[in-house]
């Protein structure tokens, strides 16, 4: 018996340039923020925290609006 999910295709989303930028965008801001942080630089710490939920929320989106080979 097969189950019904195993027959769906795998969509494969290719690495362009820009989710590769920003991808590096969101690490960056991350580790940099985590870095202030812990040196007790909170102004900068924060702003750079919300900078990467930023990005991140932009990358979210910018996924969701793309579309595989199969749908074009």
């Amino acid at each position: 018996m097969q189950n019904g999910y195993m027959n769906k295709p795998i969509k494969k989303n290719k690495i362009t340039f820009a989710r590769f930028a920003v991808r590096t965008l969101a690490i960056s801001a991350s580790t940099l923020a985590i870095f202030d942080l812990l040196k007790g630089e909170y102004q900068t710490g924060v702003l750079l925290a919300l900078g990467w939920l930023t990005i991140v929320i932009g990358e979210k989106r910018m996924l969701n609006g793309e579309k595989t080979n199969d749908e074009i």
